[in-house]
């Protein structure tokens, strides 16, 4: 059972062929103003990575990780996020490794506030405040996510290397130069031994339907190693906010209903 599906979220490969379908055919050229009343406004894309309005539309950051944190490698190894390369082959899962497959966001210099999570392990977790974690409900029912942010004391965090409950016990910010966003095709990664996911901002699944192509073709639809946020990831974000996904509750649902309805 892969993190994905005991999240309970959509397998009907007919809505993500409806949501690639939209995406492939508007991605590159939608470009939107907020509703009347709405919250939601592009004019200044806010950095979720600095927090820093970024001025033209389209550009800004992800949820993301500091150049310290480190992964584990297939041969044994750890890795530190700024060493990455495409192609390394990291644990994403239960024994699972997966390959880099290009980069969300990158920024190699720029000062990042993060998220520090302290366990009872004496180890921690470090992230931007909307990159999304895996918890262990208290019922062990369902695997749940959580924004950085919103995590708590006594939340416990997924240690997928030693299988030990992380709780919680301490939550701080610090500041740091340069932030990372790999993506692998799974959608998820093991970072400073616990589990995450590769997305911010919106919910997990959704990020995962609606980022098919980039994990499908990273090589037409995920930059190298350049920095900053692709047109692709962008117009992604861009046709998040506008369908108001960052709330879980609202049009997703209503959207993945619609998908199955046409087909």
């Amino acid at each position: 059972c892969t993190v994905l599906d005991s999240l309970g979220q959509p397998s009907d490969m007919k809505a993500v062929l409806l949501l690639v379908v939209v995406i492939l055919g508007n991605g590159h050229s939608w470009q939107w103003s907020a509703p009347a009343g709405s919250a939601v406004s592009i004019s200044c894309n806010r950095n979720p990575c600095t927090g820093r309005c970024e001025g033209s539309q389209g550009s800004g950051g992800g949820g993301c990780f500091p150049g310290t944190a480190e992964v584990s490698l297939l041969s044994g190894d750890r890795k530190k996020m700024k060493d990455l390369a495409i192609g390394d082959e990291v644990l994403t899962g239960p024994a699972t490794y997966s390959p880099i497959l290009g980069w969300l966001d990158l920024k190699l210099e720029e000062d990042t506030s993060f998220v520090s999570l302290e366990t009872n392990l004496s180890s921690s977790l470090s992230l931007t405040g909307n990159h999304i974690v895996f918890i262990e409900p208290d019922d062990k029912d369902k695997v749940t996510t959580k924004y950085a942010q919103d995590v708590r004391m006594g939340d416990v965090l997924i240690q997928e290397v030693t299988g030990q409950k992380g709780e919680v016990i301490k939550i701080s910010q610090f500041i740091s130069a340069g932030y990372f966003a790999p993506l692998t095709e799974s959608g998820t990664l093991v970072v400073d031994g616990y589990l995450v996911s590769c997305y911010a901002s919106f919910p997990h699944w959704a990020a995962h339907i609606a980022l098919y192509p980039a994990r499908t073709w990273p090589h037409i639809f995920l930059g190298g190693t350049e920095e900053g946020t692709g047109t692709f990831v962008t117009a992604i974000k861009q046709l998040g906010s506008f369908f108001n996904l960052r709330n879980p509750a609202v049009p997703a649902l209503l959207l993945m209903d619609a998908a199955k309805e046409e087909f």
